[in-house]
This record gives structure tokens, C-alpha cells and sequence, in this order.
């Protein structure tokens, strides 16, 4: 924090790749040769490099890959001269993910593929690097990958819930192993995920066709890879408006018995009615962009608010990635100034709960609701930052570092944020863990009197210091 004399907390440990997102893990960009190169040229470009794989530009933005292992297997062993192109031992196209995607998705998508090199791509779709299966593998998050994997792959519902039930001591042991709380956040996230994409298969096991007809869309703290042992899970449904199979009714009955079963997996439905069962929460994908439209037009109509943070942290978990919301809700919005001035307008307003938070803390009242009163100001905040930068950044830490990069905030005011957001989560999970050794029920209510001195202060320090970033935002607007 920024105050002399305030504590602050270094993280727990370095951040574990496996929870980073793809880009942040590149270690420089591709090695690439040209389709003529013979293989053992591009065999010394890798040695020399200290690389496993190079890159083929091929027409149109494609690629291909040629990797040590294809020089082993396609060329020396099949009896070729290492004065062989490349291209007639390449993989191509190869495979590429977004620089936003999580590394233990990259790395699921690794196992999935059987390859070891994923090329990275930015949002523009520009060639950013190469990321290997030794770039994402770490001590901290093996044994959350491999029961992420578990509930992947269960067999059926009583497979998946047994999987699921193995989630809190997961989440005990990582705590205990003082790993980072985000990183803690985020592989509870993926395999939320994972369960609610594991129940839509077998839901959906006995109807016709290949491919999904609809996308299930994660909302809220999941889709920011932030939740936490309390958190519910909240959920959209999209569709193609021309599909001729497509029943709104059929969807919806579809997406209550998914929450059924996440509901007996431990991965409650968001009680405040955020679910796709619901037809606010379940449309066509023109339907999705009519609503969407005065939403962005009149804010303050039909909650449209609410519905606008909610589809901007939205993520397409199981279906057609051409379903997703996140992208034009945000550009609609971005292009809206209007929309911007009420959505910064709601995240500075939101300070009244942090006066009534400091109250508690100088023992007016004895509880404190740490995600309504601590963290949901900044996420707000960060959220709006986002948008108004142009950052397709889904988390809030990402978030506040691509508004500060663009000018939109102060460097010192996002790294305030950040932090703040750090301490305020390692408090919130400290309590749910604590919860759950006791076997009480989870939720973000603490009692102020259970805190250390040390933690009282962090989170008082950390209250002032949102509350100061809110007030300069509410006077003076944005950094230009």
C-alpha cells in the first residue's frame, strides 16, 4: 500500500503459470523458417535458439510446425535426408490459442491435441510465440490440473459428483501450501468450468446430432477465473438465431438440470436468479443483441447495468465460441460514452459500502461482508477500465494493468487497486478455508473480532486506499 508505515503482504508465492494467462508466459517471439528450409537447417536454428519447435508461414495467416520430435519421427526414422523441406514433415495448420487464455487451459487443450507446442495468438490474431508443455507445468497446480482432468473425463453424473466432492480439500491443501490467492481463485474457476462443460455433455448425451446446438456462457466471479469456496455459479445461454432445432423451452429445461447436478457437485446456483434456466438469462444470439442494445441505450432500464457487467465477464465454456457476448457487449458499450460515464458513475458510487465498511472496522458493527463491501468495488472499477481502454482483459488484475499501461488511470492509483484486491481476496479465502476446516457453511460474512491485528489492519488499509481511488475518479474523471 501506499500509505508510510502501512503493512503490506508480498505474495505467498510466484505466481503460478499454469493460472497466467498464454501471452504473459511467452518467452520471446516464434522462431520461423520458410516452407523450402531443409530440415536440418531448421534443426539448427532450434539448437542454437534453445527451441523444440519452429513455425512455417503459409498462406492466408496459417502456419504449419515442425518440432524435434517430427525431425525424430518424420524424417530420421522414416529413412529421409535431413536435406528434406520442412514442409513435407510439418503439422499444418497447427492449432493456435488467445494470448487470454489461461495456461492450464492451454495445457488441457495440449493433452487433449497430443501435442507439446501451442503457437499463441493476440486478439488481433497477430503470431505472438510458442508455448510449451514445460512452460505450464508446476509443482503448486499438478494436483489441481489432475482433478480438473478427473471431472473432465467422469463417466457419469455419480463419476462427476464424486469428483467434485474431492474440491475442498483441494482447495484446503493449496491454502495450506500457501499458494497464491489468485491462483487459488483461479483453479477453482477451471474446474467449475470443467464440471459445468462435464454436465453438459452427459446431460445432453441422448440427443441428436454432432455438434452443440447452443453455448453455455460462465458469468461472474468463474468467468473472471476469481471464485472462491463461496461463490456461485452463474450461467447464459446462447443460440443461433437460425437454428431450425433450437427451442428456448427445451434450452432452459436443459440448463436446470445442469445446475441440478452442479448444485450436487457443491457448485451452487447463483441464488440471486443469474442462471441459464431463466429466459432473461437464456436468448437467441439476436435476441442477446436486441436486449443488449437498450441496455447500453438506458443503462438504468430493465437493470440494464447489471446485465452489461455481467456479459462483459462472460466466457464461452462449452459450445460455439461465435455465441459469445463478452466481445460485442464490451465494443457496443466502449462505443456508448454515455454508457462508460454510468458505468464509472455505478463503480464510484459503490463507495457508500466502503464508508459502512470503515464503520466496521472502528467497531460500530461486528461483521463485515467482504465481497460486497471489499471486492466487488474494485472489480467494478476495474471492470469499467477495461472497457473504456479497449482491453479484451477478462480479470480484474488484468484489467487495471491494461488501463494503467493506457493512460486511463495512474499508475499508482491501478497498482493500488491491485494490491488492494490481492490483500482483500488472501483475507477471503483465509475465512472460507477456515470455514471449511470447521465445517461450517461458506459465505463472505466475517466477524471483525476473528481477525489478527495484522489482517484488521491490511484490511482497513486497504479499505482507505479504494475509497481514496473512488473519490478522485468520482472528481476528476479518468487520467487522460
Amino acid at each position: 500500500m501506499t500509505e508510510a508505515g502501512a503493512p503490506r503482504v508480498a505474495p505467498l508465492v510466484v505466481r503460478d503459470p499454469a493460472m497466467r494467462p498464454a501471452g504473459e508466459l511467452l518467452r520471446g517471439p516464434a522462431l520461423t523458417c520458410a516452407p523450402e528450409t531443409p530440415a536440418r537447417e531448421a534443426a539448427e536454428l532450434m539448437t542454437r535458439a534453445g527451441r523444440r519447435c519452429v513455425l512455417i508461414p503459409l498462406a492466408e495467416g496459417a502456419h504449419g510446425i515442425f518440432t524435434d520430435g517430427d525431425l525424430r519421427r518424420k524424417v530420421v526414422a522414416a529413412g529421409l535426408t535431413t536435406a528434406t523441406p520442412v514442409s513435407a514433415a510439418m503439422t499444418a495448420p497447427v492449432r493456435t490459442v488467445p494470448a487470454d487464455r489461461l495456461g492450464a487451459d492451454v495445457l488441457m487443450d495440449m493433452l487433449e491435441l497430443g501435442v507439446r507446442h501451442m503457437p499463441v495468438r493476440s486478439a488481433s490474431g497477430a503470431l505472438l510465440g510458442v508455448l510449451e508443455d514445460v512452460d505450464l507445468l508446476a509443482a503448486a497446480t499438478r494436483s489441481g490440473f489432475l482433478l480438473r482432468g478427473e471431472v473432465a473425463r467422469a463417466a457419469d453424473p455419480d463419476a462427476l459428483v464424486a469428483a467434485a466432492a474431492r474440491v475442498p480439500d483441494l482447495v484446503l491443501g493449496l491454502w495450506r501450501a500457501r499458494v497464491a490467492p489468485l491462483d487459488v481463485s483461479a483453479i477453482l474457476s477451471v474446474i467449475v468450468d470443467a464440471a459445468a462443460a462435464r454436465a453438459l455433455q452427459l446431460v445432453t448425451a441422448d440427443r441428436d446430432g454432432g455438434a452443440a446446438p447452443f453455448a453455455w456462457l460462465s458469468l461472474g466471479s468463474v468467468a473472471r477465473r476469481e471464485a472462491m469456496p463461496g461463490s456461485d455459479v452463474d450461467s447464459a445461454l446462447a443460440w443461433a438465431d437460425e437454428d431450425p432445432d433450437a427451442c428456448a423451452e427445451d434450452l432452459m429445461a436443459i440448463a436446470a438440470r445442469v445446475h441440478d447436478l452442479l448444485d450436487r457437485c457443491g457448485f451452487p446456483s447463483d441464488d440471486k436468479g443469474a442462471v441459464a434456466a431463466r429466459p432473461r438469462f437464456a436468448r437467441s444470439g439476436g435476441e442477446w443483441l436486441r436486449a443488449t442494445g437498450g441496455w447500453i441505450a438506458d443503462p438504468y432500464q430493465d437493470k440494464g447495468i447489471v446485465m452489461i457487467s455481467l456479459l462483459t465477464d462472460s466466457r464461452v465454456v462449452w459450445g460455439a465460441d461465435r455465441l459469445g457476448l463478452a466481445a460485442v457487449v464490451a465494443e457496443r458499450a466502449r462505443a456508448n460514452p454515455q454508457a462508460l460515464r454510468l458505468l464509472l458513475r455505478e463503480a464510484v458510487e459503490d463507495k457508500a459500502r466502503i464508508h459502512s465498511l470503515r464503520q466496521i472496522l472502528t467497531r460500530r458493527t461486528e461483521t463485515v461482508d467482504l465481497k460486497s463491501q471489499g471486492v466487488m468495488p474494485i472489480v467494478n472499477v476495474a471492470r469499467w477500465a477495461g472497457l473504456a481502454t479497449g482491453s479484451d482483459a477478462g480479470s480484474t488484475t488484468a484489467r487495471l494493468q491494461a488501463a494503467s499501461g493506457g493512460g486511463l488511470l495512474p499508475d499508482d492509483d491501478a497498482r493500488v487497486l491491485a494490491e488492494s484486491f490481492d490483500v482483500l481476496q488472501q483475507i477471503r479465502l483465509r475465512h472460507q478455508c477456515e470455514q471449511l476446516e470447521q465445517g461450517l457453511p461458506v459465505t463472505d460474512e466475517l466477524a471483525i473480532a476473528t481477525l489478527t491485528p495484522l489482517y484488521r489492519s491490511l484490511l482497513a488499509n486497504a479499505v482507505r486506499e479504494v475509497a481514496g481511488v473512488q473519490r478522485k475518479l468520482a472528481y476528476a474523471g479518468p487520467a487522460t
